[in-house]
């Protein structure tokens, strides 16, 4: 096969000779961009290559100075200067950041104003110099342990969000040892805390606090909490998935006297980002504005890839050409799922990809598909539809590593992105199968089937493949037993009226049943369900499908906002309560949690009742596979395939049915508050499928 003829660089924005097209892929620098199907067939579009300098064509300022972290050291650069982090002393790519506030407002300071020193532990000046190599390093001394002691900023101004994240550099003076943070709301006392190792190289330590709505205290920052704690005990047999953290038990003895300490930081978001020094007033960073002319993603077909050498962020945007009106947007979910919009198309991927540093997405008229991978030979196809996006209308600019008005910055390192011709065909993707082997299906509701009457007070009207649903509990329509504020409703419901009120809290669209709530009409509804505010809907299998033991299964997306209570779980046959068993309970004001759980009487099992799993995902950005595995042993569940908790051994042996609902609102403003005027109504539950399985053969 004979080479084929270099295109001429120089007429290439961005491109270097070592940028050069290579057989059948684009060669940057030592990485592949190898295309999935044909060969290109001319040069690429666009082939920008940020490792070192920001390419021809690419604009860039940031209207403050910014610092940058290589190793123990820190850089502080001027304003409109671009930074490239290094990895062995060769440049990385580009750092893309959003706009950010530092709130302590004395950052290397704790004995200035905004902190607080207790329980006998002393900071002093030290002569040492800071990881940017400025004076204003101190000491802080650690007494025994004992109750307040502790040395922490306090940020009396925090914003509310869905997260905040503190940081400080620490380093010891010789040898490594155990040093504890916590970062903390001062009025609900939602906190994280844990031990960290502290070398005698400069380090920057961060503790990511996911919030609630209930979150509105001042939140204080201990860059030491010296409280005492008695021994560790064993953990109970339990198994819960959590995500990775280099924070260790806070239970854990301390070891370090003293540490040398610099550059607190409190911040909205979820990570910290670069440095963000103060004295006397909150800091501030500008964004990066790094963009490029939008016209060449106009095409009637493209492939783009992009390298992001340390890869990408839960909720961060890599790039956004006025995607929210008929351009593109390729961005990563708060799950971190891989997500496009182009021209009148929405696809996402199904799993956490943002460890991959390679992402390709790929449009023309046969529809449009999302890949990641490793490496450019090693894309896997993540989403796919088939549906052409045409006309795509980029505008002017396309802004990378952020929205075009600066939201979810990427806050990572660009190093390549390519734009040329030619696509792959397309290709469907199918859903992941988490069902356990050995298992057959019993049950299902799919919801292809749009007829809605089968959804009623009495479960009638079921035929294959579109069973009946009961559309309250057991009890009476009015009972609340948790002091829910909502009534179930069916259109045929009258309430205290002596004719149907019409309420339907049911829709199916596209295969997707949705249980709506909504505020209740105050004068054509409210009055006849007892004076409930609202009104929402309920499903449960209590006259059509009942089993013991099996694997239970719904993909969902579930409803943010304050007083939204979505449930899926089982009931026994039998008029009796306990047991109950949990696959999922969520709280739209705690949209990066899931609470499983069982309840019985008496209580067999070793493990804990129930338990939060947060920050796995965000309950609302998706549609996520929600399982449970119930055999005579152990009952275990599963989010998106991963285990997630395990209940055991317990005893329940008896037939179960299944219930959805969207309940509004407790007796618990702490679990589920009730709804206010910042509730986003129509609340929506929306669900795929529902699905029930048992071992062994038909």
């Amino acid at each position: 096969m004979s080479r084929p003829v270099l295109p001429d660089l120089a007429a290439l924005p961005g491109v270097s000779r070592r940028n050069f097209l290579q057989g059948s892929g684009a060669l940057l620098g030592s990485c592949l961009l190898a295309p999935a199907g044909p060969v290109w067939a001319a040069s690429p579009t666009l082939a920008f290559d940020f490792r070192g300098s920001v390419p021809a064509g690419v604009s860039f300022r940031r209207a403050s100075p910014a610092s940058l972290a290589d190793g123990p050291r820190l850089r502080n650069l001027p304003a409109d200067t671009p930074r490239f982090p290094l990895r062995q002393g060769a440049p990385l790519g580009l750092l893309i950041e959003g706009e950010a506030n530092n709130l302590i407002d004395n950052a290397s300071r704790p004995n200035l104003r905004g902190w607080s020193v207790g329980g006998d532990v002393t900071v002093a000046a030290s002569p040492d110099l800071a990881p940017d190599g400025s004076s204003g390093v101190f000491r802080v001394l650690r007494p025994a342990a004992k109750s307040g002691s502790l040395c922490e900023a306090i940020v009396t101004n925090a914003p509310s969000g869905d997260f905040a994240t503190a940081s400080v550099w620490l380093r010891t003076t010789g040898g490594s040892g155990k040093w504890r943070l916590r970062l903390l709301d001062f009025t609900t006392y939602n906190n994280i805390n844990g031990v960290v190792e502290v070398g005698p190289e400069w380090s920057r330590y961060s503790l990511p606090l996911n919030m609630q709505l209930r979150d509105t205290g001042p939140k204080r920052f201990a860059i030491l909490w010296n409280e005492p704690f008695g021994p560790a005990t064993a953990p109970a047999v339990i198994y819960a998935l959590k995500r990775p953290s280099p924070l260790v038990s806070a239970r854990i003895p301390l070891t370090l006297d003293s540490v040398l300490m610099w550059g607190a930081q409190y911040e909205t978001g979820d990570e910290a980002s670069s440095v963000i020094a103060t004295a006397g007033a909150v800091g501030r960073r500008a964004a990066d504005e790094v963009g490029f002319p939008a016209a060449p993603l106009n095409a009637s077909a493209g492939r783009l890839t992009v390298v992001l050498p340390d890869g990408g962020r839960r909720g961060g945007v890599i790039l956004d050409a006025n995607g929210e009106a008929g351009g593109i947007r390729l961005a990563y979910s708060n799950s971190g799922w891989i997500v496009a919009q182009v021209g009148r198309l929405t696809l996402a991927g199904f799993r956490d990809v943002t460890a991959d540093p390679v992402v390709r997405l790929e449009w023309s008229a046969a529809g449009v598909q999302l890949f990641t991978g490793s490496t450019p030979e090693a894309l896997k196809r993540q989403a796919a539809v088939k549906a052409s996006p045409l006309p795509i209308d980029c505008g002017r600019l396309a802004r990378l590593g952020m929205t075009q008005d600066g939201q979810r910055p990427l806050g990572r390192v660009l190093a390549q992105l390519t734009l040329s011709g030619e696509v792959a065909a397309v290709a469907q993707v199918a859903l992941p199968n988490f069902v356990p082997i050995a298992y057959r299906l019993v049950f299902a509701d799919d919801f292809d089937d749009p007829d809605l009457t089968r959804i009623n007070e009495n479960a009638t009207g079921g035929r294959p493949g579109a069973p009946a649903w009961r559309s309250r509990y057991r009890h009476e329509r009015r009972t609340a037993i948790n002091q829910e504020k909502q009534i179930y409703m069916d259109p045929q419901f009258a309430g205290t009226l002596n004719h149907p009120l019409l309420v339907q809290p049911f829709a199916i669209r596209d295969g997707i049943l949705q249980i709506r709530a909504e505020r209740a009409d105050p004068v054509a509804v409210a009055p006849y369900i007892w004076n409930r505010a609202y009104t929402s809907g309920c499903i449960t299998s209590e006259l059509t499908h009942w089993q013991t033991y099996g694997y239970f299964e719904m993909r969902a997306r579930l409803p943010r906002g304050k007083g939204f209570w979505p449930a899926f779980w089982l009931l026994p046959k039998r008029a009796t309560w306990p047991p109950e068993v949990d696959v999922f309970e969520a709280s739209g004001t705690r949209p990066y949690g899931i609470k499983h759980g069982a309840v019985e009487k008496p209580r067999s099992a070793t493990t804990a009742g129930g338990m939060w799993i947060d920050q796995i995902i965000d309950i609302s950005d998706g549609f996520h596979i929600y399982g449970m595995e119930w055999t005579k042993d152990n009952i275990v569940f599963f989010i998106d395939g991963m285990k997630s908790f395990e209940y055991g051994p317990h005893g329940i042996h008896e037939d179960m049915y299944l219930l959805a609902n969207l309940a509004l609102g407790s007796h618990d403003p702490n679990w589920i508050p009730d709804p206010d005027q910042t509730t986003p109504f129509p609340g929506l539950y929306e669900i795929d499928y529902i699905r029930a399985y048992q071992r062994g053969a038909s």
